[in-house]
C-alpha cells in the first residue's frame, strides 16, 4: 500500500469530465484506489464515487493505492492530476 499527497489542479473540481477520465484510468490496473478528501476514505469503484467525494478544485487529496501495480497507478495517477485531466487552465 502507498499513500501519496496530490493537488486537484482543476479549478472546478473533480465534476464529470475528470471524473470519467479518472475511473477509466483505475480501470486500467489491478490495483484498488482509495481517495481521501477531508478525512474521508472514498473507495473508488467508478465514476459515481469519484462524484461523490465532492472533490473541490484547488485542493490537496490523498491518494491510496494498493495491489500488485500500485506504483505504476500511482504514477499514472500523479501525471493525470498534474494534468488536471487535460483540462489545466
Amino acid at each position: 500500500m502507498i499513500r501519496q499527497s496530490v493537488r486537484v489542479v482543476n479549478s472546478t473540481g473533480l465534476h464529470a469530465r475528470p471524473a470519467a477520465s479518472l475511473a477509466k484510468l483505475v480501470k486500467q490496473y489491478s490495483s484498488s484506489l482509495t481517495l481521501v478528501n477531508n478525512g474521508k476514505e472514498i473507495h473508488i469503484k467508478g465514476m459515481m464515487s469519484i462524484l461523490g467525494a465532492g472533490v473541490k478544485g484547488n485542493t490537496m487529496i490523498d491518494l491510496i493505492c494498493n495491489g500488485d501495480d500500485e506504483h505504476e497507478l500511482m504514477k499514472a495517477l500523479k501525471t493525470a492530476f498534474a494534468d488536471g485531466f487535460g483540462e489545466k487552465e
